[in-house]
């Protein structure tokens, strides 16, 4: 779904840690052909002129909870009564729809730390959502369904910035118990809300690559 006129956006800059207090605020003001008008961008409650070229990443909300992302980047500024900036207007394939408690799942191979009170490792994810993740566990480290487990997700953003996400999580599902490769599949039950976002910033970053491979 398009935003529309007057629909708020908020971006994250790619080139800064994806922390909430980076988080800028605009409001649309005029849609073009090929960009939209926004007004200047909001941070902590003070205006920002981003860098020209600066790649973003944007999504705005529906009132029922649901949530469209796309990337975007500047194109630059129309200085008029009211200062604007231009940024890029997404194709129709490169918005992704999010709705309120189900969250885009990619394939991903990130380092995870898994942890409860009988054991300690680390393993590679297979997937990746904002409600969850899959991993690969041996049999040196049996798990159990519905077994309560912690640990910390390692993102690596495009920006170059990194970032170590806790998670408390139960597990949903266990394949091929036995056989030293097991699928392990946890639902996060205890993450902070900025620390979802992060993920699900993660999450659309590898989508992008994948449909611009």
């Amino acid at each position: 779904m398009y935003p529309k006129t007057n629909d708020m956006l908020f971006m994250q800059p790619v080139s800064m840690e994806a922390k909430p207090e980076n988080e800028h605020r605009s409001r649309i003001s005029e849609i073009e052909d090929n960009s939209l008008l926004v007004e200047l961008p909001l941070r902590a409650g003070r205006m920002s002129r981003l860098r020209l070229g600066e790649e973003l990443s944007v999504y705005h909300m529906t009132e029922d909870g649901v949530k469209y992302y796309f990337t975007s980047h500047v194109l630059g500024y129309h200085d008029d009564a009211i200062p604007l900036m231009r940024i890029s207007k997404p194709l129709p394939e490169d918005i992704s729809k999010v709705q309120r408690r189900h969250y885009l799942r990619v394939p991903a191979q990130v380092e995870i730390a898994v942890q409860s009170p009988d054991f300690h490792f680390t393993a590679v994810t297979s997937d990746l959502s904002g409600g969850g993740l899959s991993f690969t566990a041996s049999d040196n480290h049996p798990l159990r369904m519905n077994e309560q487990v912690d640990g910390w997700i390692l993102l690596a953003y495009k920006s170059g910035s990194v970032d170590h996400v806790p998670f408390g999580g139960e597990v949903m599902r266990v394949k091929e118990p036995g056989t030293g490769r097991n699928t392990v599949s946890v639902q996060f039950n205890e993450i902070a809300d900025t620390e979802r976002q992060k993920v699900i910033r993660y999450c659309f970053e590898r989508q992008l690559d994948f449909r611009n491979r």
